[in-house]
This record gives C-alpha cells, sequence and structure tokens, in this order.
C-alpha cells in the first residue's frame, strides 16, 4: 500500500488524495500493531515465568543447603564445592 502510494506519488498528488492516502494506511497498520502487542506481552510473560522458575530452584536449593550446614550434615564448603577434588 504504502509502496504503491510513494511509487505512485504524482498521481496521488495530482488527486489530492494525500490524507486518503495516509487513513488508508494507518488502518492497514492497525491489525500488526495490535498483532506485536499481543506478541510482547506473551513474549514477556513467557520470559519472566522462566526467570521466576529459574530463581524458584535457586532459592530451594539455597534453603537446602542452609538447612544441612544448620543440622550439621555437612559443611559450607562442602555446599558451595563445584567439582569433588
Amino acid at each position: 500500500m504504502a509502496n504503491d502510494a510513494v511509487s505512485n506519488i504524482r498521481t496521488v498528488a495530482s488527486f489530492c488524495a494525500e490524507e486518503k492516502v495516509m487513513d488508508l494506511y494507518q488502518k492497514k497498520c492497525e491489525a500488526p500493531i495490535k498483532a506485536g502487542i499481543k506478541q510482547g506481552i506473551i513474549s514477556g510473560v513467557g520470559f519472566g515465568m522462566s526467570f521466576l522458575l529459574l530463581f524458584l530452584v535457586y532459592a530451594c536449593s539455597f534453603y537446602a543447603g542452609a538447612k544441612l550446614v544448620g543440622d550439621g550434615k555437612t559443611s559450607f564448603k562442602e555446599v558451595f564445592l563445584v567439582s569433588p577434588a
């Protein structure tokens, strides 16, 4: 739509149809804008939920490690040991 109007700008201008073409272009852009907003919200919620799950796992791991250290079943060093040497 916009491509046709730009390539035929002389015809559009000769009929004084600039406002009409702009209105048509705005109407054509409404659906993609709504779809983009919807997709952005869905992506944002999904991204937020994935980080929520990640941080919940971290919290549970730190809590379990703290309970083990507090009960004397392991040491602080063993809880944070990445690979046994």
